[in-house]
């Protein structure tokens, strides 16, 4: 009890200094790389650290007052991921469209320093799902978490990885305009997903169903690591740029999720229906009985 108390203060601590960091930081490449007007940007980053370290630190008061009875309060932690990313998607937009042809390498705010900035967001997930689950919760529920913090996370990085082609670090590598909005609008989608997979949290379903879980590995297929796949194919066979590590990880999540789809479906659904009809048999017969 006293471990996961702890937990959630360092996680609560960790989550704020990791987004103010963010959020500032974004801040100073507009103010650098185009004007101080854009230090407006703040008013809406101000608002959503407000908003976050309020609702990340309920469940520290909870514990704290009610330690006998600790929750887990991931409950409603896709309302604030989903605030998070409609704060964050404009600025990223912003982002790659006003400043990276701009960054200078050997300038401290440059490409390493944006790429640092961008990679907050996934550890941000992690903390966030980690620090506000109470492990005395059940095993599929403990199991869900872990897969929240393992694939969901990997699918950030690798959006955020990706965007790294967008900088201009060599004249001989500039990608279409067709691809920059291509990247862009799939690492939007990639930003939001998490969502997606939290909302299952949100309130206990029957087994057998389709969740939001499922939902998410479809979106993964579909919307990220397929398109990844393709669009890493083109850079290396058309732009003649170094295949990425995290090539191989699109086919192995692709292959993964495709199975545990199929399996799903062919299995488990119709597992469910035989067991829904041989429940309803019993009914049936008592019925015919009665008349």
């Amino acid at each position: 009890m006293k471990y996961q108390q702890a937990l959630e203060w360092i996680a609560f601590l960790l989550s704020v200094i990791l987004l103010s960091c963010q959020l500032g930081l974004i801040g100073i490449f507009f103010l650098l790389y185009i004007n101080a007007t854009w230090l407006l940007w703040y008013i809406p980053g101000v608002v959503v650290l407000i908003y976050w370290s309020i609702v990340t630190f309920r469940p520290i008061k909870f514990t704290t007052r009610h330690n006998s009875n600790l929750r887990d309060t991931l409950a409603l932690c896709y309302i604030t991921w989903l605030v998070y990313c409609l704060n964050l998607i404009p600025q990223v937009i912003l982002l790659f469209s006003h400043v990276t042809d701009q960054l200078q390498r050997q300038f401290h705010f440059g490409p390493r320093m944006l790429k640092l900035t961008l990679s907050c967001t996934p550890f941000l997930f992690v903390v966030f799902v980690f620090g506000h689950h109470n492990r005395n919760e059940s095993q599929f529920r403990n199991y869900y978490v872990a897969y929240l913090a393992n694939e969901v996370t990997l699918d950030l990085f690798d959006g955020v990885e990706i965007l790294e082609n967008l900088f201009v670090d060599d004249l001989e590598f500039t990608v279409s305009i067709a691809i920059k909005v291509i990247l862009l609008s799939l690492s939007s989608i990639n930003f939001l997903l998490p969502a997606v997979a939290l909302y299952d949290l949100h309130s206990p379903r029957p087994p057998n169903t389709i969740t939001f879980k499922i939902i998410y590995k479809i979106c993964s297929v579909v919307f990220l690591n397929v398109p990844y796949l393709i669009i890493r194919i083109i850079l290396w066979r058309s732009y003649h740029k170094d295949i990425s590590v995290l090539f191989m990880k699109n086919i192995i999540i692709t292959a993964l999720n495709t199975d545990e789809l199929l399996h799903f479906y062919f299995i488990e659904r119709s597992t469910s229906y035989s067991q829904s009809t041989i429940s309803q048999q019993p009914n049936v017969h008592h019925h015919e009985s009665q008349v």
